[in-house]
């Protein structure tokens, strides 16, 4: 489909010129974006490989697929190697010139800054390494342009580690040298460096500040690819500011500096950020056109990482157009690329759009589906946001440094303005006044210079002062750092080790498929756990909640998940009573090893499920067991003592009931009761919750959790989850 003919551009006639490192645009704001197509242009040979080899294995005999699959592992292989072999090769012959003392000093740092480049997205430390050589070399060989563009490469690497103001103040120092000796073309291009930081950011008149500073000069100086990223990038701007007009107007100019220069990707970028302004505007006929253009061109040139997003796109226009098959088919197009490409937003926003899809198709449980997928992968994000946040207030604390300094020398430079103004006065005054004045215009000469002198000693032991807590503070910001990166990889750690722990919820479902399993952790680890394991022809299961939450809470599950899974297995007991009277024994064991007293355990409700006879046996340990029966509830008391050392322990109890068709069973933790909410803040406790299960035990089982959910999110609002949440339900 081809799009609307865009406006003339309002620029003044330039000439065709080399491009500059970086380009930006909607779907690249950032330089990795960008750079990454050549980058990995070899890697995208394997993987289309690979998946073709992967694709024709399906379709085989099973002894045929061994043989591809081994034959496909096998070339993939081949390739890679191959690729890397490339790589060493290049990186080999540029260490070689670097090194070679016989050559000349310009030789040796375009070597250099080259090799900055090839490292810059496999090993940034070797990159910054690289690029820190090539600017001793150039100031030792007083080669001021090479000596900036030095900077610019460390500045890049610094973008790429995350190190924002690192980042900027390198392109700042490489701008201020290509400022002197009359660099243009690169001094543009590092305040576009510079604005899609800002932009990164959403600090929006900085960025656009900085913008506008790159388009002016590249206008100057004839530089065509310069002005298509510089106009695209303030569109993006203007979009982030909702001045739509104005964004329009900036990318269709844009869109023709692209097609002058011939640069596909940023066409097809304008073009899709094009149709999501009409989009915006309501126009869904121009959104479809701009998009499905922007989507060819991206087919075309294989520019996997905007395709998902322009496909999620699409699908929001169709939704909005009631077109809801054509909505669902971009939408799972969408959502497969995103997966493969590891698009956590664009997974996030195709995962969303599927469940209002589904849910205008009244098709519910492949919603709850869509939005447990979007959970997933939300939480993946935010521990990237929390990254992002620390470096917004690392940008932050560089900006209040520096108007901190700004003060001070403009205190300075007004004592010294007042000081001049001070001496004129008194030597106009000691003219009229001569000899008799002389002698009182001494006086107060040298009263000034006192004065001068003891400002002076002030103003310097202030500077002192504060470029010591300066530098207490940079070192205790960095000790933060490193400590918050040791946490993150502890946290990440231990996630891992939880999720190996907790049967898979397929698993789950081919035993008990007409299931549900509500878990929601209050941290990104969890003290609370599921449990489930097949004896025979009876499947157990059990829901658990361990002391506290967080790291601590996760590393009790593992002891008490490993207990139950010794007992069960190793000493072949499946008396529900009796399996906790063991696990109880396995924890307290594995604690006393302590030198430390630990009281430490857990609070248990499991289930014996025998489908086949429709009986049920239970033990509970602090949880209890509710069956609902005809909206008649069915309450089992647990024993009041918890999976751990207690005093005078006693035997577990095991129940025994018959289950009939439409019986609801459910065990569940004491996170949901306890969540705080409601118009007075108060706790939601069992009695709402009985009342409460009634209302769900009537509902399809896939619509039950969805009700649990929003019933939760409404009682908590904006307070914070107290405690980790495991319900589950089961229905005869």
């Amino acid at each position: 489909m081809e799009p609307p003919p865009p406006i003339t551009p309002k620029i003044k006639p330039i000439t065709r010129n080399k491009p500059y490192a970086i380009n930006v645009s909607n779907y690249g704001s950032n330089l990795a974006n960008y750079t990454r197509i050549n980058c990995n242009k070899y890697y995208t040979v394997i993987i289309n490989l690979t998946n073709f080899s992967k694709s024709f294995i399906k379709v085989k005999s099973r002894v045929i697929e061994d043989k591809l699959y081994h034959m496909h592992r096998l070339f993939a292989s081949f390739l890679l190697l191959t690729c890397f072999f490339c790589f060493s090769q290049k990186t080999d012959s540029l260490w070689i010139v670097a090194k070679d003392l016989k050559n000349s000093d310009t030789v040796r740092l375009s070597a250099y800054y080259d090799l900055a480049w090839e490292y810059l997205y496999t090993n940034s430390d070797s990159a910054l390494s690289i690029a820190n050589q090539q600017l001793v070399l150039a100031k030792k060989a007083k080669n001021r342009k090479w000596e900036a563009k030095a900077f610019n490469a460390i500045g890049a690497t610094y973008y790429v580690r995350l190190l924002y103001t690192k980042a900027i103040d390198s392109y700042q120092k490489a701008i201020k040298i290509f400022e002197e000796i009359g660099d243009k073309k690169n001094m543009a291009g590092a305040f576009g460096n510079i604005g899609s930081i800002y932009i990164d950011f959403n600090q929006n008149e900085k960025a656009l500040d900085y913008e506008l500073k790159c388009l002016k000069i590249v206008q100057e100086i004839g530089y065509l690819e310069g002005v298509a990223s510089a106009l695209n990038n303030i569109g993006v701007i203007y979009q982030n500011m909702n001045d739509f007009q104005k964004a329009l107007l900036y990318n269709e100019q844009a869109v023709e500096m692209y097609k002058l220069t011939g640069d596909q990707y940023g066409l097809a970028s304008a073009f899709a950020n094009i149709g999501y302004l009409n989009f915006l505007d309501s126009n869904y006929t121009k959104a479809i056109s701009f998009l499905s253009y922007a989507l060819k061109i991206s087919q075309k040139n294989g520019f996997e990482n905007l395709i998902p997003r322009i496909k999620w796109q699409i699908s929001k226009v169709y939704l909005k157009s009631n077109d809801l098959n054509m909505s669902l088919k971009y939408a799972i197009e969408a959502r497969a690329l995103a997966k493969e490409a590891n698009d956590l937003q664009s997974l996030m926003d195709s995962e969303l759009a599927l469940v209002e899809i589904y849910k205008k198709m009244s098709k519910y449980k492949e919603a709850y589906l869509s939005y447990a997928s979007y959970q997933i992968a939300k939480d993946s994000s935010d521990l990237q946001k929390k990254a992002d946040d620390i470096a917004r207030l690392e940008i932050q604390f560089a900006y209040d440094k520096k108007a901190a300094a700004d003060s001070l020398k403009n205190a300075v430079e007004q004592s010294n303005k007042d000081t001049l103004i001070f001496a004129k006065n008194t030597q106009i005054e000691n003219d009229r006044l001569q000899k008799i004045a002389l002698y009182g215009g001494i006086f107060l000469m040298l009263i000034s210079g006192g004065i001068m002198y003891n400002r002076f000693r002030f103003i310097r032991k202030q500077k002192d002062i504060i470029e010591i807590k300066n530098k207490e503070t940079e070192e205790q910001k960095i000790i933060i750092e490193e400590k918050q990166k040791e946490i993150l990889s502890s946290i990440a750690y231990a996630k891992r080790l939880q999720e190996a722990i907790l049967p898979p919820k397929n698993e789950i479902k081919t035993h008990l498929p007409n299931s549900f399993i509500y878990y929601k952790p209050k941290d990104i680890v969890a003290g609370d756990f599921y449990w489930m394991e097949r004896v025979d022809d009876k499947i157990m299961i059990a829901a658990a909640d361990c002391t506290g939450h967080g790291v601590p809470g996760a590393m009790v599950s593992v002891v008490c998940s490993n207990a139950l899974n010794r007992t069960v297995n190793e000493f072949n007991i499946t008396k529900p009573g009796e399996v906790l009277d063991k696990a109880r024994e396995l924890v307290v064991e594995t604690f006393e090893r302590s030198e430390t007293e630990v009281k430490d355990g857990m609070d248990i409700s499991l289930c014996l499920i025998d489908k086949k006879n429709n009986k049920l046996q239970w033990a509970g340990a602090n949880n209890p067991l509710w069956i609902i029966r005809k909206e008649e509830i069915l309450q089992f008391k647990p024993d009041k003592q918890a999976i751990g050392k207690v005093d005078n322990p006693a035997l577990y109890t095991t129940h025994e009931v018959s289950l009939e068709k439409d019986d609801c069973v459910y065990i569940f933790t004491d996170g949901y009761a306890d969540q705080f909410g409601g118009p007075s803040g108060k706790k939601f406790k069992y009695h709402q919750l009985i009342a409460l299960m009634r209302t769900l035990s009537t509902l399809p089982i896939s619509e039950q959790q969805l009700k649990l959910e929003t019933e939760f999110q409404n009682w908590k609002g904006n307070l914070e989850q107290v405690d980790d949440i495991c319900i589950i339900g089961i229905k005869i």
